[in-house]
């Protein structure tokens, strides 16, 4: 692959990570233009309690943290919560069905393709809506399988 093209692939020049089926370490362009939608359908809510369900290793935490509010992480994956907390010391290990939090304790909730992964998707929906405090909001990304990249489940 020329040098250019991987540059602009995997987001920064060099990291060849995307490359060696680890994606999830490295911020491309197309999750810049996600975090702005993301932006515009939290509008005030982000400068609130978000929570992340399922940040992997933290790429969105550490990204959002950056419109001062207050960002909690959680995934199932006890390695990757490891690696999460290297970006965000609010991350913790739970399954999404069956969270250890309070109701109502967030202003928005981020779920970016997540729900396709977990047991009880309507489960993981009723704690994503119990999560949120009155006026709050979720953001769901799922993936589009009319989409004719879509890699999920291949």
């Amino acid at each position: 692959m020329d040098t250019d093209l991987k540059r602009r692939v995997s987001g920064h020049p060099g990291d060849d990570r995307v490359h060696r089926g680890e994606p999830s370490y490295v911020w491309r362009p197309g999750q810049e233009r996600r975090l702005q939608m993301i932006l515009k359908a939290a509008g005030s809510r982000i400068k609130g309690d978000v929570l992340v369900d399922g940040c992997g290793v933290g790429m969105y935490l550490e990204r959002l943290a950056r419109h001062g509010g207050r960002v909690v992480g959680l995934d199932i994956e006890f390695r990757r919560v490891q690696k999460a907390r290297r970006r965000s010391r609010l991350v913790f290990c739970a399954a999404g069905e069956t969270l250890p939090l309070p109701d109502r304790s967030f202003d928005l909730v981020l779920s970016h393709e997540v729900l396709e992964h977990v047991e009880d998707d309507r489960a993981a929906l009723e704690e994503m809506v119990r999560m949120l405090r009155p006026g709050g909001r979720i953001v769901l990304f799922t993936p589009n399988r009319g989409y004719p990249f879509e890699t999920h489940g291949v």
